[in-house]
């Protein structure tokens, strides 16, 4: 991540060039194709999980050792986790639950995950944006809608309302002058929930992931509580 920061500042014309042939690379395919292509290339590059930077164990110290405690206290019994990627980080976490429902586009990955199911624990194949989500205490959305496009978000927001559920746990950053930028599904930025074009209420509760890789400039990362009601 240093590196990437070092090449965004110093090479920006450089940088702009290859996110529009990736962009380009990615138009026109769907979802299932974009993601399943991630996986296979490991695109995100670390040796440790094929879910990326995010998903290490160094860097989910704060949403491990937060979440049960979040949970507990809204009296979360059920959950989706959806994306669950290759479950690296959520494998490590105690979780006092009845049913914990771990969902991804990428049929690989669900495969491999059927390793840690038991009688609590179930992976399924799943489309947030299009596939019907089942009703629980709380969705949790790591990492998703920063690699999707702002109609793709949409969907998939819409399609976590539709399912009745409670709460919505999501990925969000929190810098107040933060401009949301529109990208093609399978990129990557930052967003702002709070801003537009989705203008979320304020959240319930923060998680400050204490994110340290790109040299700073993400220790705004967060995870977002909401009631899905007031969306």
């Amino acid at each position: 991540m240093r590196l990437r920061s070092y090449i965004e500042d110093h090479f920006p014309e450089a940088v702009r060039l290859w996110k529009g042939h990736k962009a380009r690379h990615l138009r026109g395919k769907s979802m299932e194709e974009v993601f399943t292509g991630i996986y296979h290339r490991n695109e995100w590059r670390d040796s440790k999980t094929r879910s990326g930077t995010a998903s290490t164990l160094l860097n989910t110290q704060a949403v491990r050792a937060e979440l049960p405690g979040l949970l507990g206290s809204l009296g979360v019994r059920t959950l989706l986790d959806i994306p669950c990627g290759d479950f690296h980080w959520m494998k490590e976490v105690t979780l006092d639950l009845d049913r914990y429902i771990g969902a991804d586009i990428v049929e690989e990955l669900v495969t491999s995950n059927m390793k840690f199911m038991n009688d609590i624990r179930t992976f399924v194949k799943m489309d947030i944006t299009c596939d019907t989500l089942p009703m629980v205490d709380l969705v949790l959305c790591r990492d998703c809608l920063i690699h999707f496009s702002f109609v793709d978000s949409f969907r998939a927001i819409e399609n976590i309302k539709a399912s009745g559920s409670r709460y919505l746990l999501m990925t969000t950053f929190t810098r107040e002058n933060a401009k949301n930028i529109d990208i093609v599904t399978g990129q990557w930025r930052t967003l702002n929930l709070q801003q537009p074009p989705f203008d979320f209420p304020p959240p319930i509760s923060l998680i400050h992931e204490g994110f340290k890789p790109g040299g700073g400039r993400y220790a705004d990362r967060c995870l977002g509580l909401w009631r899905i009601a007031d969306l």
